[in-house]
């Protein structure tokens, strides 16, 4: 399946929301970075100092190539992409696994469902 992605903010909650599907391409991974910077930067202003939190439900992502792979690693690593908490929701073992490769950080989780990531990311 071709990539897909939508990326939104929520100002009053500092909630930059995504959501991918497919495989990857490394241009797909630019685009989708591209898309993650116009909405930070939109976002940005509410902020106030503070760095905003990020969902990302990855339900429907397949497992992508090592090059994609390499490109999603260096978009995690921007640090103007960098968010306070960060939620994934996967409902695959095998793409739970290559994203938990991707993002070793204290900060970030994965869930099943919306409800229990957004209960995380805005719980104490």
């Amino acid at each position: 399946m071709q990539a897909s992605w939508t990326v939104s903010i929520e100002p009053s909650r500092l909630l930059l929301r995504m959501a991918i599907t497919g495989f990857f391409t490394v241009d797909d991974v630019h685009g989708f970075a591209a898309d993650i910077a116009r909405n930070i930067a939109r976002l940005r202003p509410f902020l106030n100092g503070v760095q905003h939190i990020s969902i990302c439900d990855t339900r429907g992502v397949e497992i992508q190539s090592q090059d994609a792979v390499a490109a999603f690693a260096e978009m995690l690593e921007n640090p103007v992409a960098r968010s306070r908490r960060l939620a994934y929701i996967a409902d695959a073992a095998l793409a739970r696994i290559q994203i938990r490769r991707l993002t070793a950080r204290d900060n970030a989780a994965f869930f099943a469902t919306m409800a229990e990531a957004e209960a995380w990311v805005f719980g104490p």
